[in-house]
């Protein structure tokens, strides 16, 4: 039992010797590290003592001068602890350990280097501090300002590019295109070329010459107040110049590379739309059966240019087109039909929405036949007959609606814009009785959404269903074989 209480001790001397061995070479190392921050601020400390014995007017505030003082001072003094033995540096180390945190002084603020002064090679230092934490200062600050926010700048050809009325441009294409493409005759790609560049820029030049006349009108209309001349973007003028030269521009284009006959078609419709629809806007309802002969001319450009307009495809492609504005632009008509009221256009979405509902669903009937024209005539098969039906059917569907709401609605004024009773008053359009708006607006929308997905539809359809596409796969029909 001695003998091992005497091991046990032996055990826990060589343990504490192991644990003081380890301390010691600690402290050596932690004295060496010391050691070593202290040269390193020496020469700073020297360099902050000079320039402290300067007097300088101005002063920083009490609590950092305190600060930066105490931190430089106890560098300094404890500079000439590099050589102490390593029983100092443990005592040193344990002093600061217990000795409490001092309040921050209230007096002996440090001064500021003057200006003349130089350190480590630096130019004279200016009073900085002083000046910035100086509150009687003669110098101020001046707050940065605030930059303007940042307006997207439009291309310089985009108010000329707006003046085409793009979609509608690419619409009026589409359709020119489709009905080349329809022709019994194979297409050539450069005339093809042609008469896409010149049918756009015909259009363009239509579309801006009625921008140019239409400039104030157009400003009293939300739809169109954000158009290139209502803003000011360009004149009047500059719309004409630019019509001019489109339109000449065209013409030639489709007189050179497509035929004499296209391009006077290009010019008449030009003509027709800018011209007489443009004025009859503010004097009839009939500009609105005007305005579809305007739509029913690309496609004729498009098929004679490779045929003839005597046959009989050309016109039942025309009548489609022509029927198709009905639908669509009754419905749009109606949506703004007080504005278009206001702004002085006659139309009959507001001097008879009854009329205006009963045309557009009469006209989305008429495209039934139309469609099947085309495949009895030859120009597609009589697969189109019934994928146009099914198309057909939707959207007289929807014509078929918006006429229940509207077919009992009260005749406002004649066709020339007069009122027939002048004491009437118009409801709003927001309201939500039938015949004025709320419900009825509703269904207008969906007649006009339907007519944009409508026509594209037919046309793809058309050219799908072409004559003749498909006998590379089914071989021809048994009377093209005989």
């Amino acid at each position: 039992m001695l003998l091992y209480k005497i091991s046990s001790a032996r055990a826990t001397l060589s343990q504490q010797k192991s644990l003081k061995l380890v301390l010691n070479n600690g402290l050596r190392s932690f004295g060496s590290e010391k050691s070593r921050r202290r040269r390193r601020f020496s020469s700073t400390s020297a360099l902050l003592a000079n320039s402290a014995s300067s007097t300088a007017p101005n002063t920083i505030p009490d609590f950092l001068s305190n600060t930066f003082l105490s931190t430089f001072t106890s560098s300094t003094k404890n500079s000439s602890n590099d050589t102490k033995p390593e029983s100092a540096v443990a005592a040193d180390v344990d002093a600061t350990a217990a000795a409490p945190v001092a309040s921050f002084p209230t007096t002996t603020p440090f001064p500021i280097p003057s200006a003349d002064s130089n350190v480590i090679g630096r130019p004279p230092v200016e009073d900085f501090a002083a000046k910035a934490f100086s509150c009687t200062d003669a110098q101020t600050v001046t707050p940065r300002s605030r930059s303007k926010p940042r307006t997207k700048e439009l291309s310089p050809i985009a108010p000329y590019i707006a003046l085409t009325k793009p979609r509608l441009t690419a619409l009026v294409v589409l359709s020119a295109m489709s009905s080349y493409a329809l022709t019994p005759y194979d297409a050539t790609l450069s005339q093809l070329m042609f008469l896409t560049l010149g049918t756009t820029l015909t259009s363009g030049a239509a579309n801006a010459i009625n921008m140019g006349r239409e400039h104030i009108f157009d400003g009293l209309m939300t739809r169109t107040r954000a158009r290139p001349v209502v803003r000011k973007l360009i004149t009047p003028n500059d719309a004409f110049t630019f019509a001019g030269v489109s339109g000449t521009l065209g013409v030639a284009a489709l007189y050179f590379g497509v035929n004499p006959t296209v391009a006077l078609l290009g010019g008449a419709n030009i003509a027709l739309y800018s011209g007489l629809y443009t004025t009859l806007k503010r004097r009839s309802i009939t500009n609105t059966w005007v305005g579809a002969v305007v739509g029913a001319v690309p496609p004729l450009m498009g098929w004679a240019a490779s045929s003839s307009l005597s046959d009989p495809g050309a016109w039942f492609l025309a009548g489609l087109l022509y029927a198709w504005q009905f639908p669509h632009f009754n419905a749009l008509s109606y949506s703004i039909r007080d504005e278009y009221r206001r702004a002085g256009y006659v139309m009959t979405a507001w001097t008879s929405p009854a009329l205006n509902a009963r045309v557009a669903l009469r006209y989305s009937i008429a495209m039934f036949p139309l469609c099947i024209g085309l495949s009895y005539f030859g120009v597609t098969d009589w697969v189109f007959a019934l994928d146009s039906s099914i198309v057909n059917g939707w959207l007289t569907y929807q014509a078929y609606k918006f006429w229940l709401e509207h077919r009992n609605s009260p005749k406002v004024a004649n066709h020339n814009g007069q009122l027939i009773d002048p004491n009437y008053k118009f409801k709003s359009s927001s309201s939500g009785s039938a015949g004025s708006g709320g419900a009825s607006n509703g269904f207008a929308r969906k007649l006009f959404w339907g007519s944009v997905i409508h026509l594209p539809a037919v046309l793809v359809l058309a050219m799908m269903h072409k004559k003749g596409q498909w006998d590379w796969l089914f071989g021809p029909d048994e009377e093209e074989a005989f």
